[in-house]
């Protein structure tokens, strides 16, 4: 019952196990049949050359007599090499799977280049990677070049081509596939090591790292002009060539360094000074009844935050791009100035390009956040550094400060002034509104004393507590005129923090305007009071 039962349970296991069998003794079976119809004709071959009294007239009577297999037919009809040249190429043969097998770490260790230099690019060893890279061109040079000069020279010699020629090619064609795969797959890494190279130039890297990375590009690029040195060997124009080509990638590769670095500089300052960056610190600081003038300080905090930042990396930039690509300002006499007058042009275009950018963000951010004339002579300080200090370089642009700042300033000034008129004209409204004939007439003007009890006036002579002028105490028996008049000197006052001579035009301008917009507005006012009327309506 025990052993029923097992084979029970197991019944599917074995009827497995015998499938299995039956399979490998059938593909066992297949396998002999191959290997005895592959070698057979060998084999054959073999034993008729080895045989010294086969002729070639017995194996025709043989097989005219005998009806053998196809294959054996198709044998019969290729011609017997002797026994030397078969054990020869036998000999050959066998030499070189002994000198593949000797030279077997060798070999692992050229198929495993580029893995190596793949880990090399991921671990930062640019040294080792360029090495490796310097080491395919080599290896293309000794391997790839020779064998094919080898072969075209050889195609040239013997015109005929017999049947040694084609296997010595074909065994060159072997051997160059697998150099080719090896440097092929290298160049993939080269182009994987530029574009490390180049995001790192997007990050914040000080100088001497900075020289580390364009060392290595330009090593790239030597291994680069070398493996174009080795396809181009054929005239003195090839030597022009390369003198072309090295002189565009070296402009390719001060392109290649401005972008970065400009995807740089565009990060910080994007997360620091920009509009967005203002309102989002605004909003999170902004907090009960001092929400308003901690919002607005934080976002002057910032514009000043993104102008330092943007002046230093700016600054940085230039000072590197210089010691690497050009190293000094005057021209040189010798053959490599015009590379310095293209580098010294490209230097000025981006940096032309990098101060309007500025400029252009500088104005929206002042336009949008900027509400008080000393935030706005903060700004200003901070961007004539700036300017001045890209002067060192060539490229101060505090003339284009002007056009930024004054309409701003005269936009503020006219605002204030308009505020106090537009104040006014509602007061006087509100009064006529009221039902009262006049304007509001305060009654504790009318003594000489002031809040504290004591007289303003000592002896006939007026105290006065500074060099400003007093204003006129009769003025206060008129309201709405006197709030007028405080936010025109509250906008001279603001004034008083940030004066830009190239505003006073406009300012002028815009102080006559509100002189005779009061003018017309106490005359329509006096019109509306005098018109006669019902009282109290």
């Amino acid at each position: 019952e025990k052993w029923r039962t097992l084979c029970t349970q197991h019944a599917s296991t074995f009827v497995a196990a015998e499938r299995r069998s039956v399979a490998i003794q059938k593909s066992l079976q297949e396998l002999l049949v191959t290997i005895e119809v592959e070698t057979k004709p060998s084999v054959k071959k073999v034993g008729r050359a080895l045989d010294p009294n086969y002729s070639g007239e017995d194996d025709d009577n043989e097989g005219e007599g005998k009806d053998d297999d196809e294959e054996e037919g198709e044998d019969d009809g290729v011609p017997i090499q002797p026994a030397s040249a078969l054990l020869a190429d036998l000999a050959e043969k066998h030499r070189l799977r002994r000198r593949t097998l000797m030279q077997h770490s060798s070999l692992l260790e050229l198929l495993e280049l580029p893995s190596l230099m793949d880990a090399c690019v991921r671990s930062s060893l640019y040294e080792d990677a360029l090495s490796i890279a310097g080491f395919a061109n080599t290896l293309e040079r000794r391997h790839l070049m020779e064998g094919s000069s080898s072969s075209s020279s050889g195609k040239v010699s013997d015109k005929k081509g017999d049947g040694k020629n084609q296997n010595d090619q074909s065994q060159w064609n072997k051997k160059g596939d697998v150099v080719a795969g090896v440097v092929s797959e290298i160049r993939r890494r080269e182009a994987d090591l530029r574009r490390m190279l180049i995001h790192r130039l997007r990050q914040d890297v000080t100088m001497p790292q900075c020289l580390e990375v364009v060392t290595a590009l330009r090593r790239l690029n030597g291994v680069e002009l070398e493996r174009r040195n080795n396809s181009k060997r054929k005239s003195s124009s090839a030597d022009h060539d390369l003198e072309g080509v090295h002189a565009a990638m070296e402009m390719r590769l001060q392109v290649d360094f401005l972008e970065a670095r400009d995807c740089w500089i565009e990060g910080g300052v994007t997360k620091i000074g920009s509009a967005q960056a203002a309102a989002v610190a605004a909003a999170s600081s902004s907090s009960g009844d001092k929400g308003s003038s901690s919002g607005t300080s934080a976002q002057a905090e910032q514009i000043l935050d993104g102008v330092e930042r943007y002046r230093t990396r700016c600054f940085e930039i230039v000072t590197q791009f210089l010691a690497i690509f050009r190293g000094s300002f005057a021209p040189s006499p010798s053959s490599s100035s015009n590379n310095h007058d293209h580098s010294f042009s490209l230097l000025s275009m981006w940096t032309a390009r990098r101060i309007q950018t500025f400029l252009t963000t500088l104005s929206s951010n002042i336009v949008t956040h900027v509400n008080d004339t000393a935030t706005l002579r903060d700004a200003l300080d901070a961007a004539s550094f700036f300017a001045s200090s890209m002067g060192r370089v060539g490229a101060d642009f505090q003339p284009m400060l002007a056009p930024i700042f004054e309409p701003r300033l005269t936009e503020m000034i006219i605002g204030h002034w308009h505020d106090g008129l537009n104040g006014m004209i509602e007061t006087l409204k509100a009064c006529r509104d009221a039902g009262i004939a006049g304007p509001l007439f305060g009654t504790e003007t009318t003594s000489n004393k002031d809040g504290t009890g004591r007289s303003g006036n000592l002896d006939g002579f007026e105290i006065q507590s500074s060099r400003t002028p007093a204003p006129p105490r009769k003025l206060l028996a008129l309201p709405p005129l006197a709030r007028f008049l405080n936010a025109y000197l509250g906008g001279l006052n603001e004034l008083r923090r940030c004066l830009l001579p190239g505003a006073s035009p406009a300012i002028r301008s815009g102080q006559s305007k509100l002189v005779a917009d009061a003018k017309m507005a106490l005359q329509a006012n006096e019109r509306a009071v005098l018109t006669p009327g019902l009282r109290g309506e």
